[in-house]
C-alpha cells in the first residue's frame, strides 16, 4: 500500500506535467489579447476612412469587391443643432400669430374601406367551395 507521501509526490508530478502543457497556451493567450487590443484601436479610424470613401462616391459593394470589409463600427453621424424658435418679448403683437394645432386630427374617411371590418368578420367564418 502506498503511503500518503507517495500519493502526494505522484500528484505533484501529474500537476507539473499539466502546468508544463499549459505554458504555450498562456503565452499565446497573452499575444492574442495584445493583438485584439491593437485591432480594436483601429476600428474607429477604419470606420471613418470607410465612410470617407463612401462620401467620395464609392459604394459599400464596390469597396467590398476591392477587399475592404464593412467596418464593425461606423462613425456616429453628426447631428445638427436645431435652432430654437425666436422668443417674442413684449405683448406679442409684433408679428403674425400661428394658430395652435388642435388636440385631435380631423377624421378622414377613405373611400372603399367603409365597412371593411364588418365584411371581413362575416367572411372569416364562412366556407365556400
Amino acid at each position: 500500500m502506498a503511503s500518503a507521501h507517495d500519493i502526494m509526490q505522484r500528484m505533484r508530478e501529474v500537476q507539473a506535467a499539466r502546468e508544463e502543457a499549459f505554458k504555450p497556451l498562456a503565452e499565446i493567450l497573452g499575444q492574442r489579447k495584445e493583438l485584439q487590443r491593437q485591432l480594436a484601436e483601429t476600428d474607429t479610424p477604419y470606420g471613418e476612412a470607410f465612410a470617407a470613401a463612401e462620401a467620395a462616391g464609392w459604394t459599400a459593394e464596390e469597396l467590398k469587391a476591392i477587399g475592404a470589409e464593412e467596418p464593425a463600427r461606423r462613425p456616429k453621424a453628426r447631428t445638427r443643432a436645431r435652432r430654437a424658435p425666436k422668443k417674442e418679448t413684449g405683448s406679442g403683437a409684433s408679428g403674425p400669430s400661428v394658430p395652435e394645432p388642435s388636440a385631435a386630427p380631423p377624421a378622414v374617411v377613405i373611400p372603399g374601406q367603409e365597412g371593411a371590418a364588418e365584411s371581413a368578420a362575416t367572411t372569416a367564418g364562412s366556407t365556400s367551395d
